[in-house]
């Protein structure tokens, strides 16, 4: 995975807007490191208590071994409309640990209780000033996916789904940071397919949406475009 693009949007307007660009390098080869990311799951053995690391260890299992099965096809260097939502979170994920040197969370579908089609958001991190980011990512294989991805966020939060996932991801932030969530200081990551529009037009874009100023008032919001 390679960032091309790092940089902060519509200063004008609001100071904690970040514009990342990611390219797959060779797409057979990030396919195989999801994957092997997917069933990394020594972050299990930070938790002290025996319950918890035997919980989050089945839950872990069984998933992974699920999106490795959605992900791959026959050649394995393809992503389908089905599994493409999880190759952009987890590059997504990756890039906000990589490049802000943000909190690094396990991919939400391998922890949260059902093994497939978790409601909510679907990554985690936490910025410098420990505010919880609460991601989504939208793939299309016909059309940049930014604005199904800004409407179902600002969805969300409307229905307030961040404060309820608050119950899912408590065991992996610092009481401080779900205090702050609690208060409402909260922040969004957008993680969508990019095609080969540049991405000043996708920025555009991004800041034309109706959805965008109920999102962009937040502590923090990253727009993550990755180019699959």
């Amino acid at each position: 995975m390679k960032v091309l693009e790092c940089k902060k949007i519509d200063v004008k307007n609001y100071n904690s807007i970040t514009y990342i660009r990611i390219e797959p390098e060779d797409f057979s080869i990030t396919i195989r490191d999801i994957i092997t990311a997917l069933s990394d799951l020594s972050w299990i053995t930070k938790f002290d208590q025996s319950y918890i690391r035997n919980s989050f260890l089945k839950r872990a299992e069984d998933t992974a071994e699920y999106l490795a099965s959605k992900i791959l096809k026959d050649d394995g260097d393809k992503i389908t409309e089905d599994s493409g939502e999880y190759v952009v979170s987890e590059l997504a994920r990756e890039a906000l640990v990589a490049e802000l040197k943000y909190l690094d969370i396990p991919l939400a579908e391998l922890f949260k209780e059902q093994v497939s089609g978790n409601p909510g958001f679907d990554f985690y991190s936490a910025n410098k000033d420990k505010v919880i980011i609460f991601g989504e990512a939208k793939y299309s294989s016909s059309r940049n996916a930014y604005g199904i991805g800004m409407e179902q966020v600002d969805r969300f939060i409307r229905e307030g789904q961040d404060v309820s996932d608050l119950n899912d991801i408590d065991k992996f932030f610092e009481e401080e940071s779900l205090q702050l969530a609690d208060k409402g200081d909260k922040a969004y990551a957008v993680a969508f397919a990019a095609k080969g529009t540049a991405s000043d037009m996708i920025i555009n874009g991004i800041v034309s949406n109706k959805h965008y100023k109920n999102i962009a008032i937040n502590k923090e919001v990253i727009f993550l475009a990755v180019n699959v």
